[in-house]
């Protein structure tokens, strides 16, 4: 099945977004080279308890209480149509020991997410919301009874995961979902066969990062993996040049 995509189409996606960044740590990084496997986490793992709010309520269908049928079986990587922002190296690598995979969307669609075959694939933008605004449900909520009635998992509970604060504007966010054929026995995590370097086309380390410990990874990635890195600028010495002041 074709990914299908949720708040933006495919061809609004391709073109507004010509690539997207994912902000890991280094440790997550390598275990994805070494096992050529991309990892999704369930939500229920996301650090924001307004995230996954949906998840974990309960939801009462004729005087019956019921859970979303997404709760256990569903799982997401969270990139962002913003290149970078200081925010980001802190909340996902608080060890300064950071990495961003900039993924070429076109690639990763063709290369990657349109070939997965035993899941439904989604892309969603996500939409901000004001915190007092965030409880409310304003998309077609029959449908959303019928998918938890059905026990299914369709483009209703999706749209669930694509609601986040206005407080996170800033990171111009996009979710890829993954829901699996068939129940797992993992609940935490969903990992999916793939050599991430046929759709990243750059690899940038943690702008924290000493000079030393950027010169040994950089050596350490070329080597058992041909491919180099940068660092980022971010935190770059500026030349001390001295100001003139005229009176």
């Amino acid at each position: 099945m074709a990914v299908q995509f949720i708040n933006i189409t495919r061809d609004k996606f391709l073109k507004d977004y010509k690539r997207v960044y994912r902000f890991t740590n280094l440790e997550r990084f390598i275990e994805t080279l070494r096992s050529k496997k991309f990892a999704f986490v369930n939500p229920s793992k996301w650090a924001d308890p307004f995230e996954k709010f949906f998840l974990e309520r309960d939801f009462q269908i004729d005087n019956k209480k019921v859970n979303l049928p997404a709760k256990d079986n569903i799982f997401s990587v969270c990139v962002s149509g913003t290149l970078s922002s200081e925010a980001y190296w802190k909340v996902y690598a608080p060890k300064e020991d950071g990495i961003r995979l900039t993924f070429g969307t076109e690639k990763l669609l063709t290369t990657f997410l349109d070939n997965i075959s035993d899941c439904d694939v989604y892309i969603g933008k996500v939409k901000y919301q004001i915190t007092k605004e965030f409880y409310k449900i304003r998309f077609d909520i029959k449908k959303l009874i019928k998918e938890i009635e059905d026990k299914k998992i369709g483009d209703q509970q999706i749209r669930l995961l694509l609601k986040k604060r206005q407080s996170f504007l800033y990171e111009n966010e996009i979710r890829i979902i993954v829901v699996p054929h068939g129940k797992q026995k993992d609940h935490t995590t969903f990992k999916i066969n793939t050599d991430i370097n046929e759709f990243t086309s750059d690899y940038t380390i943690d702008p924290r990062l000493g000079k030393n410990h950027v010169n040994v990874l950089k050596e350490y990635f070329s080597q058992h993996y041909g491919f180099k890195i940068s660092h980022s600028s971010l935190y770059a010495d500026i030349p001390r040049e001295t100001i003139i002041l005229k009176k």
